[in-house]
Formats: C-alpha cells, sequence, structure tokens
C-alpha cells in the first residue's frame, strides 16, 4: 500500500542543503553578518531541544559566515561557507520542512541541517577552528555548567 506521506530520503535532505546554499546571494551572506548579534539571540530556542550541541554548533557555524564573510579568514571553500550560511538562515527560518511554531519537534529539521553541514563539512571546519585559533570554551552557552559530553578544544568537530 502506497502511503500518502512523502518521505524525505537522505538524498533529498543534503539537496536540500546544497540548492539552499547554492540560492544565497553575497547579499543575502552579508545582510547575516551585519544581523547576527540579533540573531543569536535566538540560538538558545536550541538548548531545550534534547541536542544542546547544536546551539554550539550553531554558534560556531555563525563565526565562520562572520569571519567569511568580513575578509578576516579567506581559506574556507566557497561551498563550506554558503553552507554554513544557508544552516544558520534555516534555522531563522519560520517556515521550513518542520514549523518552528510546533515546539521543540519543529527544531529538529533545523538541528538535522546543522549537523548536517557540520559532517559535509568537517574538515574544513577544522581547519578554520584550528586557525582562528577558537576554542569551544569561546561558545559558552550561558551561566549553564558544560554537559561532560560537549566538545571540548581537543575535540575534532
Amino acid at each position: 500500500m502506497k502511503s500518502d506521506n512523502p518521505k524525505l530520503t537522505e538524498s533529498d535532505f543534503i539537496e536540500l542543503i546544497v540548492r539552499g546554499a547554492a540560492r544565497l546571494a553575497p547579499s543575502d551572506a552579508h545582510r547575516l553578518v551585519a544581523e547576527m548579534p540579533d540573531h543569536r539571540e535566538q540560538f538558545t530556542r536550541l538548548r531545550d531541544s534534547g541536542y544542546p550541541e547544536a546551539e554550539r554548533q550553531l554558534w560556531f557555524l555563525s563565526h565562520i559566515v562572520e569571519q567569511v564573510w568580513t575578509d578576516q579568514y579567506r581559506e574556507m571553500p566557497y561551498g563550506a561557507a554558503l553552507e554554513a550560511a544557508f544552516a544558520v538562515t534555516y534555522f531563522l527560518r519560520e517556515g521550513d520542512l518542520i514549523p518552528d511554531s510546533l515546539g521543540p519537534i519543529g527544531l529538529v529539521d533545523d538541528i538535522a541541517v546543522i549537523q548536517t553541514v557540520f559532517l559535509r563539512n568537517v574538515v574544513a571546519y577544522e581547519v578554520f577552528r584550528a586557525g582562528t585559533k577558537l576554542d569551544w570554551a569561546d561558545f559558552t552557552l550561558s551561566h549553564r555548567p558544560r554537559p561532560s559530553a560537549t566538545l571540548d578544544a581537543d575535540t575534532p568537530i
């Protein structure tokens, strides 16, 4: 029996990321950088999602976007930089695959985008982290103690 619910395959999901990143214009990235301080306040929505590392990863991606589009870091492969920008903009969208208005369940697709972008670009992002001397400790998540399972400076992304 054929299901009426379309299924999103892994390749469909990767295509969503690749096409979404390719649609970003440099002006979109520059606008994202200009508005980043306000956007970062929204990252806290990830804290109670069950995947607190996603907030840390989103902060990291936002630093990539800022460093690349302000010409402070020029070694990032363009596709990896665009995917970082896409992950941040996807998170900020209200209307995505699973609407954020559904509460924590609405963040599942956002978290999947963030983590997929990380996995697809792990080498470039690790080179960025090492080259910019960024430390995971730089991404402290408010006054809450860091869980023992979070990444530290010696842990690859």
